[in-house]
């Protein structure tokens, strides 16, 4: 193993020594990566100054970062305007009469409300409001239904425009090697590519439930309720508009190359404060919004920046080049390499926010994969998606803690209910890694990919 390999090895140790010891993220990375620049250029600073002092003021002034905030500020003006109440309304008309048509409406509307918000925790909260207290009242599973609750979330990291999406591009090498070829990655296909993936697992989740309600009886009470005339459904999916319309704003002028996802972001977030505006949302409760935001990514961004600074040494360390080859020597089968790194992803989870998950591992595991012939965007979805699955693990449980903290109960209740949602998600990460098509098809059909 060459010296600079086996420095990286080390101090990648070293900074999971500092996370498992309780110090927070960003500064485990940075002091395991001013150690490992100062080992590998050995004792000379001037390398390892210009990485902490030209190199984060270059990060910070990068505008592409503002992405972030932009889009949480949608997510969070979408939530207080009403918009995730319009689309569980409309959602509810259509399927509230079917057996479990509650539950499938929970699934639908985070799947429409995921194309605005980008984040699970948001939908986890605004549904969890919602859904829960009719879901007590029409007699269904306290449990299961907290945790249909909590996996639908997930939903949003694969729909557009996704929190987790962005900020994997942000953070993964870019050009990676995939079958010969030097690829750049592209955020508005990175974006496209989860869109099939995320219709297809609300359909899993919804059969779930289907099948929830024939093995564990007294789960899902019969169907139930009035009959909603059909002139008054299709009325319904005017509350759905304004949903669609912020989509295709910024979704659909990022595909065509009218701007970048930056600015499609700045985009939707004026569109969301003109539409907030347009609905009478106070003032107060707008800057509260856009104080939230800016406090999330007051949260975010210093990870991010010990992020690539550790991604930086980690490049230079040559381990992820190192581990490639390794792995490959071993002939073992890709698909077998894909699984170690779920379980990896999953244990991740019992300890580590998502945001930690996806900057610590992807310089690592992100070159392995496509190296192994894995399609870059498929490694994108197919990680983003397992973040969110492992914030459904004890003991950490991001996703779990932010539905039990809106609805005041219990965190183990859930940890209970989530199991079966939790089997179906990652059950859709193995069919991701085995037909690749399904992310890559849509950006193909576009000339994106």
């Amino acid at each position: 193993m060459p010296i600079e390999t086996l420095i990286g090895l080390v101090f990648f140790a070293a900074m999971m020594v500092m996370i498992f010891a309780g110090i927070p993220v960003f500064i485990s990375m940075l002091v395991a990566s001013f150690g490992g620049f100062i080992a590998i250029s050995f004792g000379v600073m001037n390398m390892t100054m210009t990485q902490f002092t030209d190199s984060i003021f270059n990060l910070g002034a990068n505008y592409n970062f503002a992405v972030l905030p932009l889009f949480m500020l949608v997510g969070a003006l979408a939530g207080a305007t009403g918009i995730a109440e319009g689309a569980f309304n409309s959602m509810h008309k259509w399927l509230g009469r079917v057996k479990g048509g509650l539950l499938y409406t929970v699934i639908a509307s985070n799947a429409i409300f995921g194309a605005c918000s980008g984040s699970s925790v948001a939908g986890n909260i605004v549904f969890g409001k919602l859904a829960f207290p009719e879901l007590k009242k029409a007699k269904y599973n306290e449990a299961y239904s907290m945790g249909c609750i909590t996996a639908a979330g997930a939903l949003s990291t694969l729909i557009p425009p996704s929190m987790g999406i962005l900020m994997f591009c942000m953070v993964a090498p870019s050009p990676v090697i995939f079958q010969g070829q030097r690829i750049t990655l592209s955020v508005g296909t990175a974006l496209v590519s989860g869109i099939i993936p995320g219709v297809v697992t609300a359909l899993a989740l919804a059969a779930t439930v289907r099948v929830l309600g024939f093995v564990k009886k007294g789960t899902i009470p019969p169907a139930s309720g009035e009959r909603v005339p059909a002139i008054e459904k299709i009325k319904s999916l005017r509350l759905i508009v304004p949903i669609l319309m912020l989509f295709s704003l910024i979704i659909g002028g990022t595909i065509l190359g009218w701007f970048t996802a930056t600015v499609g972001g700045a985009i939707g977030a004026v569109a969301v404060v003109v539409y907030a505006l347009a609905k009478k949302i106070p003032l107060k409760h707008i800057f509260h919004c856009i104080w939230d935001s800016a406090l999330m990514e007051g949260g975010i961004f210093p990870i991010i920046v010990g992020g690539q600074i550790f991604s930086r040494f980690i490049a230079l360390s040559g381990l992820a080049d190192y581990l490639s080859v390794a792995i490959a020597s071993l002939q073992a089968p890709p698909f077998v390499i894909f699984l170690l790194v779920m379980v990896l992803y999953v244990v991740c989870g019992c300890v580590m926010d998502i945001v930690s998950i996806i900057i610590i591992t992807v310089p690592v595991i992100f070159p392995i994969l496509t190296a192994l012939g894995y399609s870059p965007y498929a490694v994108i979805i197919a990680l983003c998606f397992m973040t969110e699955i492992a914030g459904l693990t004890p003991p950490i449980g991001m996703n779990v803690f932010a539905t039990a903290n809106a609805l005041r109960v219990n965190p183990s209740d859930i940890f209970r209910g989530v199991i079966p949602f939790f089997l179906c998600e990652i059950g859709m990460v193995l069919v991701i890694a085995l037909f690749p098509d399904l992310v890559t098809f849509l950006p193909s059909l576009m000339g994106k990919a």
